[in-house]
């Protein structure tokens, strides 16, 4: 903790005082711009699919408000720091205190923008504050956490197992549904959680085809 206080201050004066006039994440164009209105994040574990997301500049975090990039940072192995830049008074694009915001993360490995999630509630942007994020996760397809904070098991999504989510997997599904008198938790397509694959789960894969 101590080194985390001691690099804030640098940390701030890097950004304050940069002659550039941001910083862009290569993969995705998300670009921080330099401001005096700062809130700064802090989250310890992130995890991807139920996999601790990958550091040495690979996945990275981006925070987003109105669809406005306010920061991004790369993730770090212990504690990931994400400054954030708000409204000066003459920048309605960016948040002021109480503003909702987004997370968001990028998978390198697999090149995609997956949507975050908290067991807790984010917290809004306050200037000049360090807000703590304890845990944060994605799932593939941007589908919700289960109560004990991991995503459904791919077989979920992808019935068939062939690492497609396509028109084979709901005529899975559509087969299941026919043919299967007892389908329970654990047999593969039941997207909505409820114990059993029906018409609900066809029409939530409908949609993850139709998104992705």
């Amino acid at each position: 903790m101590t080194n985390l206080i001691k690099s804030i201050p640098l940390l701030l004066l890097s950004i304050l005082l940069t002659e550039e006039r941001g910083w862009t994440h290569p993969e995705t164009g998300w670009q921080v711009l330099s401001g005096t209105h700062m809130c700064i994040f802090i989250t310890y574990n992130v995890y991807i699919n139920n996999e601790l997301a990958e550091t040495d500049h690979n996945d990275a975090i981006g925070v987003f408000f109105n669809d406005q990039c306010i920061g991004w940072a790369y993730i770090q192995s212990s504690i990931t720091i994400i400054p954030t830049i708000g409204d000066d008074g003459d920048n309605p694009q960016f948040p002021s205190d109480g503003d909702q915001i987004e997370f968001y993360i990028y998978d390198d490995s697999k090149d995609i923008i997956l949507e975050i999630q908290s067991m807790e509630e984010l917290p809004l942007w306050q200037l000049n504050t360090m807000p703590n994020v304890n845990e944060l996760f994605a799932c593939s397809y941007n589908l919700s956490i289960n109560d004990n904070g991991e995503c459904p098991d791919s077989c979920s999504y992808d019935p068939t197992e062939d690492n497609n989510v396509d028109i084979l997997d709901v005529i899975y599904l559509i087969d299941i549904i026919l043919n299967c008198m007892d389908c329970n938790e654990n047999q593969c397509g039941n997207l909505d959680g409820n114990n059993q694959v029906d018409i609900q789960d066809i029409i939530i894969l409908n949609q993850l085809i139709l998104d992705y």
